[in-house]
């Protein structure tokens, strides 16, 4: 699972979104380790969350979490604003704040987990769909998706054969600031994503639904188990041909850049 939000990390939406994370259904997913970084040395303890708020308000900082039983799912919850970094012009000059080469990105805080196929089967598609939907809100996300490894690969994984012979791989077209990354099992918009992708939606051969303060989702499927199969797969395709082509990114067309209703070319 992958969610973007504009939003700026504040104490508030850090407390607001690890507090969700933490109570969902009776603290399913509810962490049992954390910390900024690998390896994860904190217990979590759910009566004070101050330590994972006072990680996660840091510029360029995570929230790492994780639980091992009775099913292992493990994730991070990203600060992405750009920490500040400082220089000195000359040997005794004094500190000056350096201004980053690049803009900072539109999505300032991002989620990404992982869940065991085992804890899939054991609580069901529709938990983790509901969750999916959940966090989505929490954290006033634009755009977010759940499936399958296998699926998102497939569609986002890209190996390139370099001169010396050797392979270089990577995910590409991952951001969704730059257009759709894909479409897979789940697919969830925000209002400013849901309105520019059209009237059209209602036609989507999938399950549509309003899911609040103007955003949607789509579902292809009744499980991401599901995700890669001849029916899902074709489906995904008449849905990128009706809402079109040009707003998602394709892995076989790599350096082709999809349109987005966040950056004017």
């Amino acid at each position: 699972m992958e969610l973007y939000s504009a939003e700026e990390v504040t104490p508030e939406s850090a407390r607001l979104q690890i507090h969700a994370l933490s109570n969902f259904n009776e603290g399913i997913f509810r962490p049992e380790q954390c910390d900024t970084a690998e390896p994860l040395r904190e217990r979590f303890d759910p009566s004070d969350i101050s330590e994972p708020i006072r990680w996660l308000t840091q510029p360029g900082a995570d929230f790492k979490f994780k639980r091992l039983k009775p099913r292992r799912i493990e994730g991070y919850i990203s600060n992405r604003h750009f920490a500040q970094t400082w220089t000195k012009e000359t040997k005794r000059g004094p500190w000056v704040h350096t201004v980053p080469k690049v803009p900072e990105p539109l999505f300032l805080t991002s989620w990404t987990i992982w869940f065991d196929w085992d804890y899939l089967r054991t609580v069901g598609s529709n938990t983790l769909q509901r969750f999916a939907v959940e966090m989505f809100l929490v954290s006033r996300s634009e755009y977010g998706f759940m499936t399958s490894e296998s699926d998102h690969k497939s569609k986002n994984f890209l190996i390139r054969g370099l001169p010396s012979g050797a392979t270089s791989s990577m995910f590409v077209g991952t951001n969704p600031q730059y257009g759709i990354p894909g479409l897979y099992w789940l697919n969830l918009y925000g209002p400013q994503y849901a309105a520019w992708l059209g009237p059209q939606i209602a036609a989507v051969p999938g399950a549509v639904k309003p899911i609040g303060n103007g955003s949607i989702s789509i579902q292809f499927g009744d499980s991401p188990e599901g995700a890669e199969t001849q029916d899902v797969l074709t489906r995904e395709r008449e849905a990128v041909t009706l809402l079109g082509w040009e707003k998602f990114f394709d892995v076989r067309q790599p350096e082709r850049k999809p349109v987005s209703p966040f950056v004017y070319q």
